[in-house]
């Protein structure tokens, strides 16, 4: 409403009618201050003084909360650098014990196939050794 311009009738230039066609067309944000308004300014300031405080202070809280969960984030940042450090370190032992195992096991299926060789070069012998006393014996 405000920026409106009305045009007032020029008939009849009775300050009263002036008066009461200012009164209903403009409407009351559009007068000067009164007493009554400095008052409701002052309460007006005081409000957003008021307001002002309480979002700084919720501003202030904010940041404090963020802090903190950054400060968690860090937190649980470290736990987990140190705790994969201790995995990485434990894989690098299994990975030892089974390269040891791997090559335990291959010097044990050398001995095992070792001793089969022998075993049966000795049954060999043996059948041979009964074959050739049958053959002498005959």
């Amino acid at each position: 409403m405000a920026g409106f311009v009305y045009t007032i009738p020029c008939e009849n230039p009775n300050p009263k009618s002036l008066f009461q066609t200012f009164v209903d067309r403009v409407p009351l944000s559009n007068l000067h201050a009164t007493s009554d308004d400095s008052t409701r300014s002052a309460e007006d300031d005081e409000r957003k003084r008021r307001r002002k405080v309480s979002n700084r202070e919720s501003a202030r809280r904010s940041r404090m909360r963020k802090q903190r969960h950054m400060d968690e984030l860090w937190s649980m940042l470290v736990q987990l650098i140190n705790k994969n450090k201790f995995l990485v370190d434990e894989l690098s032992r299994a990975r030892e014990g089974y390269e040891k195992v791997i090559e335990e096991n291959m010097k044990l299926r050398e001995e095992n196939f070792k001793s089969r060789k022998t075993i049966s070069e000795i049954g060999l012998n043996r059948c041979l050794n009964v074959e050739a006393d049958q053959i002498w014996t005959v």
